[in-house]
């Protein structure tokens, strides 16, 4: 019996191991092509100890305006994450209060919209923003980042307001308090977790989208993941400024999962138990 347990905890630590160099390597592979010169990322067989260089990112951030795609990118990021919990917050809350048929109704609703591909947006999106005017602006990206950040938070502070015990809000009517009054003051700081949670989630979803920023920016509004695309010039592709654009790109992922985690992984199980 020893014996079997010691080979299947071999197995899948071999497995684990499998998996961890899998998933590293890609990072590490872009890491060092960030500090090759041009002549370096183009050598075959490929150079694996080389001296690095900080040439890429010094071009990257001061010759090629990567520095304002980043700044969008931050700026339409947060937009949209605040306007999505401004609004899907107390819309979550209020889908409790209906009865128990329209909420099923309208949960099933958000769950259709949250699962449609962007695809299906982008051109009526397209259409509306070219009549007013509103191509490559960063507030035609916020409303359009509202159709997959509104759902899910609404889908995730359902779950979390499910947990708050109903006894709370009878205390708060008790006192005389509205059900405004009984949202703002007694729900929300109780559910604050899981506000940050659900607005960690939201950010990175929308810092990382690629589809809407390619179809509805040109060049003012054009965030970071298109910044790095526009590094593939008629001349060639600057592969050494693109990784190194990968690599700053994925910094505030990385930072906000190190600093962060326990609230997203609480937000990535809300809903596992109660539905």
């Amino acid at each position: 019996m020893k014996k079997q347990n010691l080979i299947t905890k071999i197995l899948v630590y071999v497995i684990l191991g499998l998996f961890f160099i899998f998933t590293i390597f890609p990072l590490l592979w872009l890491l060092s092509l960030s500090l090759k010169t041009q002549i370096q990322a183009f050598s075959n067989p490929p150079i694996l100890i080389f001296k690095p260089t900080s040439e890429n990112y010094i071009n990257l951030i001061f010759a090629s305006g990567f520095l304002k795609n980043f700044l969008n990118s931050l700026i339409i990021a947060i937009s949209s994450t605040v306007v999505a919990l401004v609004i899907g917050a107390p819309a979550a809350y209020g889908m409790l209060h209906l009865k128990r048929k329209n909420r099923s109704r309208l949960f099933v609703l958000t769950l259709l919209t949250r699962m449609a591909p962007s695809m299906t947006y982008i051109i009526p999106f397209f259409i509306v923003f070219s009549k007013f005017g509103l191509i490559d602006t960063r507030f035609a990206l916020v409303v359009a980042y509202q159709t997959f950040a509104l759902p899910m938070v609404i889908i995730i502070m359902r779950s979390f307001f499910l947990e708050i015990p109903r006894s709370l809000e009878e205390a708060a009517r008790i006192d005389g308090a509205t059900k405004r009054e009984t949202f703002i003051k007694v729900i929300l700081p109780v559910s604050a977790q899981g506000l940050v949670s659900t607005a960690i989630l939201t950010f990175i979803l929308c810092w990382n989208e690629f589809i809407f920023a390619l179809v509805l920016t040109r060049r003012h509004a054009a965030t970071a993941p298109i910044g790095i695309t526009n590094l593939m010039q008629y001349e060639g592709t600057l592969w050494g400024q693109m990784g190194a654009g990968a690599i700053i790109l994925m910094i505030p992922s990385i930072l906000i999962s190190v600093l962060v985690g326990k609230y997203i992984a609480k937000g990535l199980m809300a809903g596992a138990i109660k539905g």
